[in-house]
């Protein structure tokens, strides 16, 4: 494995969407595209030449062909000699940067160091907007600022909910349950959503998006980069 790495020297840097981004929420993975250009950041993207990262895989217990799906991409992460690689999926991110040992960051640490403080905040009446920790981008990675930081410049205030960063609660998707316990995993997106006071609700995971938007009755969910859309505006017109 190590001749692999030590081919990844080259200065492109790779945005890494992710197969439920990719696949099911294509439009989210074309906001952060356009927040990461706005953002002044130059990357590429390989459509249809990366595979999955591996993370299920792993987490469903198959190492050998986690393994596999590691080594292959590797090579392909070699061949385009790819030295930095940025993903908006936080168990994407945690796999890359920890399992695969690469530069990984998540875009939302990318765009709080771009954007920072040049950004204004929005002018807007700040509407209540509560933020859920994603299992994979909180406990298992520490990252917990940067988001808060992204929407309070787009001009949200933010809510917490009961148990919030490191004792954020599950949406009940993650580790296989959604696949394996559609019920189960329904029934704790539920009562995630009963802590919602404010009527919205928004989430950095793709995998947290799509559970929680299926089981939303009469709240709001919104995927991170759709909540950005005012900082998105403010980088376009300056």
């Amino acid at each position: 494995m190590k001749k692999w790495l030590s081919k990844l020297l080259g200065q492109n840097t790779l945005y890494y969407p992710g197969c439920v981004t990719q696949y099911v929420l294509p439009d989210t993975a074309q906001r952060y595209e356009n927040l990461l250009r706005r953002a002044g950041i130059n990357f590429i993207v390989l459509s249809g030449e990366t595979l999955c990262c591996g993370s299920p895989v792993k987490r469903a217990g198959y190492f050998d062909d986690f393994e596999a799906l590691k080594r292959k991409n590797l090579e392909i992460f070699g061949r385009f000699s790819i030295g930095k690689v940025i993903t908006n999926c936080p168990g994407c991110y945690h796999t890359l940067k920890f399992d695969y040992g690469l530069n990984a960051y998540h875009v939302t640490q990318v765009l709080a160091e771009q954007i920072g403080n040049r950004v204004n905040q929005a002018d807007t009446n700040r509407a209540a907007l509560t933020f859920h920790d994603p299992c994979h981008l909180g406990r298992w990675a520490d990252i917990y600022e940067e988001p808060r930081q992204l929407l309070s410049l787009a001009g949200w205030e933010i809510e917490e909910l009961p148990d919030n960063r490191e004792h954020s609660l599950c949406c009940g998707a993650g580790g296989g349950v959604k696949s394996n316990f559609p019920d189960l995993a329904n029934a704790i997106a539920c009562q995630r959503l009963t802590q919602v006071s404010n009527g919205r609700l928004c989430t950095a995971c793709p995998l947290c998006y799509s559970h929680f938007k299926e089981n939303a009755q009469d709240i709001e969910i919104l995927e991170l980069s759709e909540a950005l859309s005012p900082i998105q505006e403010q980088r376009a017109n300056s």
